[in-house]
């Protein structure tokens, strides 16, 4: 079933906005939840570790307020392999236990 124009121009925001959103240098963000001793890691993308974490947290949707009061970023690193999620140099902030090599 062919889409329609609304749908068209959705599909067609949605795919610069996740463009715009993945541009830039790879760092890989390590984070923690502020209530429960939960943390994990994932990509963010930016001109520079701080823009990468300002762009982390406002979301794809660039409105994500769950995400700023739920989380901090703990570290910064490179990212050196995008598949697999591998961090390379910790750029900003603590070392993590669970430093991926």
């Amino acid at each position: 079933m062919p889409m329609d124009k609304e749908q068209a121009g959705r599909v067609k925001r949605d795919a610069q906005r996740w463009h715009d959103y993945t541009t830039g240098n790879a760092y890989v963000v390590y984070y923690r939840n502020r209530t429960i001793d939960h943390g994990g890691r994932g990509h963010a993308y930016g001109k520079t570790p701080v823009d990468a974490v300002k762009r982390w947290y406002r979301g794809l949707e660039a409105n994500d307020k769950h995400t700023r009061n739920c989380v901090r970023v703990v570290a910064i690193h490179d990212c050196i392999d995008h598949q697999e999620c591998k961090a390379g140099k910790l750029l900003m902030g603590t070392q993590q236990n669970s430093f991926p090599h």
